[in-house]
């Protein structure tokens, strides 16, 4: 509580007066030793025991105490409470016998340990200006600029469709593939910045906090300029985002998949007019599909897009999936799993949240589990929301659907390992380098020389293998920071379902256990020190709509 509030010292027509409010039970009351220690630095003369009255009354009113004798200028000086500034106000004696200097004033500051930040012209303009009784600030310090995050500006994409410079961009939610020309550059890299520390005008710092480095590295076809500001594309081709890399990759177009077609495995994007049939398999970096999926399976480094369903495949993706329905499926998704219509009968994995994005959306039966989040329109086939001539649901009858996040013990072994690797990865790569530079210095010596030349190639691919496992690890390990602090905030995870539950679903968030027994609608789950706690969405879903991945096309 500032001062002013707890005591006020004014002089009036010659006269000390006194004002020490009415004192609340368990407030903070005015210290007798800080109106000793101002009225001392005033150089008023008092009888104590008429203070001591004064203080005890507590009135409210401004109460009489001294006449005000001195012939010098009285300094009231007070700091604000989290010491960003200082006040002073100056009374003038009744007879000025001294004039009041800029030396003077700065030696009160610092007599309060006010030592940084102080407006030598702002006190000679009081000085100058007579400015008494308007308390003025004399002093500020210094407040934190909080480092700027790295951003990329995306080269690739037409002027129009580029985000903003310096706004959040997430690379997963970019799914134009692109066609570029060799020599273009893709990316440019605004680097974090640190930021700029503050400090109180008593000299405590404020530290700064450093912005985060944004990460991307270049995938095949691609490079950096040699300032690392740029990625450039080193072939032609079409821009390929795979998790924390980017890429130019060839495109091979097919009308569809089946026996007659065979299997196909491509080395770059897959682009698949119509349907892949049964018993079929499509590989590629990322693989986009016109039609629907039969039994058959799919697997990418990157992103699967179906633009229909998928019924009884077997899916395996690196990054993110896309689809219209899942039916009897099961699939493994690295980061986000994003389905229109409907789940059925599936087993699905994503590394970080499964989504349903259909307003009218469903999911019934089979297993769904997420690193982090689930979100749901609503649990059971249509129409079982309605009782049947008896007056019951008939959701005993429906297969059991069981919703799993947060991330398993096995996982967090494993990413704990990865700090580990990422320091031998650059621990080789500094060893590397060195023996690379080593051979340039001899080669300006003598010359080139074959041998050399194919070592120095042999240790520039390693190194550059280095870096790309390094960064690939150090990309894993800030994602399961981000993890780390959801799970956090979140106790392990949550489930969104913002439509209806039938009784029989089961939620499993961070091992702990809980099965709907009543029908209910509108419930997210979180982990509690109980177990698991049920609540409206609306209190959560806002609070970590952020995690989720933008719907974009």
């Amino acid at each position: 509580m500032p001062k002013a509030d707890l005591y006020k010292i004014s002089i009036t027509d010659g006269k000390v007066l006194l004002r020490i409010p009415q004192q609340l039970i368990g407030a903070e009351t005015a210290n007798m030793d800080d109106i000793q220690a101002e009225l001392h630095l005033m150089g008023v003369d008092y009888v104590p025991e008429q203070l001591q009255e004064i203080y005890e009354r507590t009135s409210g009113e401004f109460d009489f105490l001294t006449d005000f004798k001195t012939t010098g200028f009285t300094l009231q000086i007070e700091l604000s409470k989290d010491e960003a500034k200082a006040y002073l106000n100056i009374i003038p004696p009744m007879e000025e016998e001294e004039p009041l200097t800029l030396e003077r004033i700065i030696s009160v500051l610092k007599e309060k340990n006010i030592l940084q930040g102080i407006h030598n012209k702002s006190i000679e303009k009081i000085i100058a200006e007579k400015i008494y009784f308007e308390p003025a600030i004399v002093a500020s310090g210094k407040e934190t600029v909080q480092g700027r995050n790295g951003f990329p500006e995306l080269l690739f994409l037409p002027k129009k469709s580029r985000p903003a410079p310096g706004t959040r961009v997430n690379l997963r939610e970019v799914q134009v593939l692109q066609k570029v020309q060799q020599g273009q550059e893709l990316v440019r890299i605004e680097t974090a910045t640190m930021g700029e520390d503050g400090y109180t005008i008593t000299g405590k710092l404020i530290s700064a906090t450093p912005g985060k480095q944004y990460r991307i590295r270049p995938g095949r076809n691609t490079r950096y300029n040699p300032e690392g500001t740029h990625i450039i594309a080193t072939k032609s081709g079409v821009v390929c985002l795979n998790n924390d890399s980017i890429s130019v990759e060839k495109v091979k177009v097919v009308e569809k998949v089946d026996a007659s077609t065979g299997h196909v495995r491509f080395d770059g994007i897959v682009s698949i007019r119509g349907n892949v049939s049964d018993s079929c398999s499509v590989e590629a970096v990322r693989i986009d599909i016109g039609g629907s999926v039969g039994k058959a399976r799919l697997r990418s480094i990157g992103e699967i897009r179906v633009a229909q369903g998928l019924k009884g495949a077997i899916v395996q993706c690196g990054s993110t999936l896309r689809a219209n329905n899942m039916t009897n499926t099961q699939a493994s998704v690295g980061e986000h799993a994003l389905v229109d219509e409907y789940i059925v009968n599936s087993k699905i994995y994503c590394g970080s949240t499964l989504q349903l994005t259909s307003k009218k959306g469903y999911a019934s039966g089979g297993v769904l589990q997420a690193g982090n989040l689930i979100r749901l329109p609503n649990i059971g086939l249509p129409g079982t929301d309605e009782p049947n001539e008896d007056g019951e649901y008939p959701e005993n009858e429906l297969p059991q659907t069981i919703l799993e996040v947060g991330i398993s013990l096995k996982n967090r072994k494993q990413f704990n390992e990865l700090e580990k690797n990422a320091q031998e990865s650059l621990h080789s790569l500094q060893d590397d380098l060195k023996e690379i530079t080593t051979i340039l210095e001899e080669l300006q010596e003598i010359g080139w020389d074959e041998t050399k030349i194919g070592k120095l190639t042999e240790l520039e691919s390693k190194a550059n293998k280095n870096v790309s496992n390094t960064f690939s690890d150090l990309r894993k390990r800030e994602a399961q920071d981000g993890i780390n602090e959801l799970n956090k905030s979140t106790n392990g995870g949550a489930v969104f379902i913002t439509g209806k539950i039938p009784a029989g679903t089961a939620i499993n968030v961070r091992r702990a256990r809980y099965n709907v027994l009543t029908r209910t609608t509108d419930k997210a789950y979180s982990f509690a020190e109980n177990g698991i706690q049920a609540t409206p969405c609306k209190e959560l879903l806002k609070r970590y709509q952020e995690y989720f991945l933008k719907l974009t096309v």
